[in-house]
């Protein structure tokens, strides 16, 4: 019976509905069954991946962010999976309950869209790449079991075929799935990227026996029982004509990958189209010329080679620098047509290229991070960098491209050179030169020379970094121990103004307690940290001498505090030598401190001197000078009106209101936050914030070579904001990731604004300094 049942399903061509839907839900059981556990095991692996990844990490920095992923994926673990195997699950009922075939997609490709350019999204870039590789493995590695899978899910879907990327268990639809689970989780990229490869790596390898199992279960079903071993030849993406497959081309990026990069510009292509239309920018290329010759890279390339000369170049510049209206698109063609004779046309992909690149430098050129100077020498590289992006496209989507590096290098180099100094004369700006000179004077089409050049620039920046770094330590350490002598003095002088509030001593004596006594506290509160004891004792000294200065409240106190007298005698002179204060004034205190005790001594004048204390007594006036005849003026020099001046210590600040933008503004600089400051003179520095105190809040700012060149308050920073003398500078965020978003925000702005008829054109994109 069973088999006659199968001889009628493949005899008869198509499956009914009726007999598809329980062969569908026991797929459907059977991958649940089989990937679930698989799924468990990967992730307790990962838990030991990340611990190892921790362990071996080379900074603190690195070794927390695993640590604290490891942690986080513990606690949502078990949310993770049954979210991620639900999402495949509903993926795979929606496959079936689909009235349409879903479009058919390149496993290779990109995901693109217009108002999102993910060229410009580097996570998003990265993600899809970590799933296109997922896809593009497994595909490979699975290839003759998923030929099979695909043929029979499209036997009972009733469609003609479905292609790897549609099947809802392929490699593209797990790891896609995959990518929208992790996505919304709080997880660094470079988290989730460790997290993409693991999956990779071991569970990928685990779905033969799931693809094997699915196959042999629809086989015995009676769908495809046989099926030619026969594999179709899976369609490659269209790649330029120049690149063969399996070929590599400049900067060793394959052909497939050029081009997919080659896709991801053409998404542009109708933004760019709009945005010349509303800037009135020409179109070159050969649908708006069919009568011209439509010239390939390779002669692109070469007239802008030509172009790139640096005689050629200062022409340009100078053109622009007068006002002159210079499209490097207009030039080019140009000396297209006086290279080949005839009228010349560019390709749409060259077209959009230079177009995106003009944007890209006329960004830099508004950049009001860098010095005007810095701004010229970068913008000069326009050319080169037009024909990077030429020849390899990967320059748009990969954040670590050696030119967009060295772009960002230079540019972040610059930050700190003053507009104001001797440029000339600088070593970095001079460094930045040479390298902007090298690639105009030899970079023809060998990519790998920005590589060299960026080698050599980070080298150099590393050797300078290493002077700098030594001088803000110097800087840094000499402001800690300012700040530490600072509090200390506060400390003691705390101490002591709680001890004399609302006490009357002699004037001599309360002078001696806040000069000559708050030095010997300060010296031990200084200690503290290593002889922490040491602190306690000067201060409980103090605490004995003042209670010897107060008349006891009876008789028995006053018995006490004799027997402690000898003690406390003996104590502060042994201190008073020790920091070798004029024996003269050591005299004259003890001289002042006998007059003061004599309440203590002898109230009713008839009392016998304490043996102890008398031989404490003599050793005192055998060692010191005779005073009797010294008056203490003599000696001394002081106001007793500036006394508590002495222990007084006044901080200097502003009042912080709510909502104050400049003292928000000054509150969110970072440490290596960069701010232009301005003198009475008019004159500016660049300085760079380097250390804060933990304390007290204090702000030290250095220049490029680390000296310092200026030192806030919180409140004293907010108040240079307040008053215009000082700017931020942007420079955390790489200058080519800024001016990629400046370039999206311009191409999406323009169709607004043109359907508003109320705003002028736009500068069109030009070749810059």
């Amino acid at each position: 019976m069973n088999a006659k049942k199968v001889v009628e399903i493949h005899t008869a061509g198509r499956i009914s509905k009726a007999q598809a839907g329980p062969i569908i839900a026991e797929c459907r059981s059977y991958f649940q069954k089989e990937y679930q556990p698989l799924l468990e095991r990967f992730f307790a692996r990962l838990d030991d991946e990340l611990f190892a990844l921790s362990d071996k990490a080379v900074s603190s920095t690195l070794q927390e962010l695993y640590f604290e992923a490891m942690r986080y994926l513990r606690r949502e673990r078990e949310n993770i999976q049954k979210s991620y195997l639900n999402a495949l699950l509903r993926g795979y009922d929606e496959f079936w309950n689909a009235s349409q075939p879903a479009q058919a997609r390149p496993a290779a490709s990109l995901e693109l869209d217009e108002d999102d350019f993910s060229l410009v999204e580097e996570e998003n870039l990265e993600e899809e790449l970590a799933v296109s590789t997922l896809a593009n493995k497994g595909n490979t590695l699975y290839h003759r079991e998923l030929f099979a899978l695909n043929q029979r899910f499209a036997r009972l879907a009733d469609r003609k075929e479905i292609g790897d990327e549609d099947n809802p268990f392929g490699p593209q639809q797990l790891g896609q799935r995959f990518a929208e689970v992790l996505r919304p989780l709080t997880l660094e990229l470079k988290v989730r990227l460790v997290i993409f490869k693991f999956y990779e790596q071991t569970v990928l390898p685990e779905l033969e026996d799931i693809y094997d199992g699915l196959n042999e279960l629809l086989a015995a079903k009676g769908v495809l029982p046989e099926i030619s071993r026969k594999v179709k030849k899976r369609k490659a993406a269209a790649a330029p004509a120049a690149a063969k497959a399996g070929e590599t081309v400049a900067g060793g990026v394959s052909a497939e990958d050029q081009a997919v990069y080659v896709q991801a510009v053409q998404a542009m292509h109708s933004l760019l189209a709009a945005w010349r239309s509303q800037v009135g920018l020409p179109s070159l290329s050969a649908s708006a010329h069919p009568d011209a010759t439509v010239s390939d890279s390779g002669e692109v390339v070469g007239a802008l080679s030509a172009l790139q000369d640096p005689e050629q170049v200062a022409k340009l510049t100078e053109a622009l620098a007068s006002g002159g209206d210079v499209n490097l698109k207009l030039v080019l063609a140009e000396r297209l047509s006086e290279i080949h004779g005839d009228k010349r046309a560019l390709a749409q992909v060259d077209e959009d290229i230079i177009d995106m690149i003009g944007m890209i430098f006329d960004f830099i050129l508004e950049d009001r991070n860098l010095p005007d100077t810095v701004k010229a020498l970068i913008g000069r590289l326009q050319i080169p960098i037009v024909k990077v992006a030429i020849l390899d496209k990967s320059f748009f989507s990969k954040k670590n491209h050696p030119a967009r590096v060295l772009l960002n290098r230079l540019a972040h180099a610059g930050i700190g050179l003053s507009g104001d100094e001797n440029l000339e004369a600088n070593s970095v700006f001079r460094q930045i030169s040479a390298s902007v000179n090298r690639i105009l004077e030899e970079f023809t089409q060998n990519v790998d020379l920005f590589q060299e050049i960026l080698t050599d620039f980070e080298r150099f920046m590393e050797e300078e970094g290493r002077r700098s770094q030594l001088l803000e330590e110097r800087t840094r350490q000499a402001t800690q121990s300012k700040e530490h002598l600072a509090l200390a003095k506060k400390e003691v002088a705390g101490e002591i103004r709680h001890r004399l509030q609302g006490r009357e001593l002699p004037a001599y004596l309360r002078q001696f307690l806040t000069h000559t006594w708050k030095d010997i506290l300060l010296v031990a509160c200084l200690r503290r940290d290593k002889e922490p004891e040491l602190w306690e004792a000067k201060l409980a000294l103090t605490d004995t001498l003042l209670a010897s200065l107060r008349l006891p409240a009876n008789d028995g106190e006053r018995k006490r505090m004799l027997k402690r007298l000898p003690g406390l005698l003996r104590a502060l002179r042994q201190e008073l030598e020790a920091v070798s204060l004029d024996p003269k004034q050591i005299a004259l205190f003890f001289r002042e401190l006998e007059q003061a005790h004599r309440p203590l001594l002898d109230p009713a004048g008839d009392a016998a001197v304490d043996p102890r204390l008398a031989k404490e007594l003599d050793v005192i006036a055998t060692n010191l000078p005779e005073v009797d005849d010294i008056e203490v003026s003599e000696l001394t020099d002081f106001d007793e009106a500036d006394i508590e001046e002495e222990i007084v210590m006044l901080e200097e600040g502003i009042e912080e209101e709510e909502g104050d933008e400049f003292l928000a503004q000054a509150r969110g600089l970072e440490v290596g936050d960069w701010i232009e400051l301005k003198d009475p003179r008019g004159k500016t520095v660049r300085a760079k914030l380097s250390w804060v105190s933990k304390v007290t809040g204090v702000r030290i700012f250095v220049n490029r070579r680390g000296v310092k060149v200026a030192e806030y308050t919180l409140p004293g920073l907010a108040a240079v904001f307040r008053r215009g003398e000082a700017k931020r500078i942007d420079g955390k965020v790489p200058l080519m990731d800024r001016a990629l978003a400046a370039m999206m925000a311009t191409l999406k702005q323009h169709p607004a604004k043109q359907e508003g008829g109320d705003e002028p054109p736009a500068s069109q994109a030009s070749l810059a300094l």
